[in-house]
Formats: structure tokens, C-alpha cells, sequence
């Protein structure tokens, strides 16, 4: 099942929303993180993965990988978390906390998939305060495109107020992916 699970998480680089989407069984896909239910519903349309893409970069760094089981396979890597500059949404580019900011997540993920190596369940073990820390950056973002209704957002803002010392141009780029051994 490494194989298919490192073609997913391949495509979830390249920012291939078909490709990625095509990596799970949606209908028995269940996230995990330190044993908590994560409610992450990914959609065989591709919604899920479209949406992510507009909001950050994703880059994983590969330290452990392992079959350990017919249908599991074992993987540690460093997720490195690109936060949108904000182009992407019409607003203008940002490098203003939380737009373009950067987190490191330091995981370990046990990965199941079904007969036909579609993931089902991604099992991922790491530190609450880096999840959190993501949560949060994220949180404003998504109220600043109104993806939350007024209410939900009330008195949360991350709008950019000036322009991003980049001369305009967008903050999307790609680190240079580095794969461990196996």
C-alpha cells in the first residue's frame, strides 16, 4: 500500500486536486489526529483539495516510511504549511501574520487503505500546539473570504492592510521537496 498512499501524497504536492482525490475512498475515509475524530470529509469532486490549495502550500518531508501490514503502511514526515498571501481569494498579496506564514508539523501518520489502495483512514500522531497553531492562522483566512458566515467571524480578522513587500507578486512558491530513505 506504500506505493499508492506516497502517489497520493505526491499529487498533494503537485497540487493536483483530480489526482489527490482519486487517492481515497471517500465514502470510508476517516481522519485522525492523536485519537480524535478530525471531522475532515475529502470528496471524490475534488471540493476538498481545491479549497486547500487556494489556502496553503503543503510540502512534506519524508524521514520513515514502512509497509507494516497487508493493507497499512507506517509514515513520519515534517509537513511544512505555507499560508495563502491572499491573491488567490482577489484580496490584495499579503505577507502580514496570518497570510504567507509558515508552520512545521512534526508527524507520524498510520495509513489503511481498502483492497483497491484507496485511503480510508489516516491515522496521525504529533503535537496539539502545531495543529493548533495552523487551526488558528487558518481561521481569519477563512473568515476574511467568507467562508464562515458574519457571525462566526465576529470580531476575528486577518485582512490585509498593506501591500506585501514582494512588489505584488504572489508568495506561492514551492519548497524544494526532499525525500528520506526508506
Amino acid at each position: 500500500p506504500l506505493a499508492a498512499i506516497m502517489e497520493t501524497l505526491d499529487c498533494i504536492e503537485a497540487e493536483n486536486v483530480t489526482c489527490a482525490s482519486d487517492g481515497y475512498n471517500t465514502e470510508e475515509w476517516v481522519k485522525f489526529h492523536n485519537g480524535i475524530d478530525t471531522n475532515t470529509v475529502i470528496d471524490s469532486g475534488g471540493s476538498f483539495w481545491s479549497g486547500t490549495f487556494s489556502l496553503v502550500d503543503l510540502t512534506l518531508d519524508y524521514n520513515y516510511q514502512q509497509n507494516i501490514g497487508p493493507n497499512m503502511a507506517s509514515i513520519r514526515y515534517v509537513e511544512k504549511v505555507v499560508i495563502t498571501d491572499g491573491s488567490g481569494f482577489g484580496l490584495p498579496p499579503s505577507s502580514e501574520h496570518p497570510y504567507g506564514a509558515v508552520f512545521y508539523q512534526y508527524e507520524h501518520a498510520l495509513v489503511t487503505v481498502d483492497e483497491d489502495c484507496k485511503m480510508v483512514k489516516w491515522d496521525q500522531y504529533g503535537d496539539n500546539k502545531e495543529q493548533t497553531d495552523v487551526d488558528e492562522a487558518i481561521f481569519p483566512v477563512l473568515c476574511d473570504v467568507g467562508f464562515y458566515p458574519p457571525e462566526v467571524c465576529s470580531g476575528v480578522t486577518a485582512a490585509p492592510t498593506n501591500q506585501s513587500k514582494k512588489g505584488g507578486k504572489s508568495s506561492k512558491k514551492k519548497s524544494k521537496k526532499i525525500r528520506g530513505r526508506n
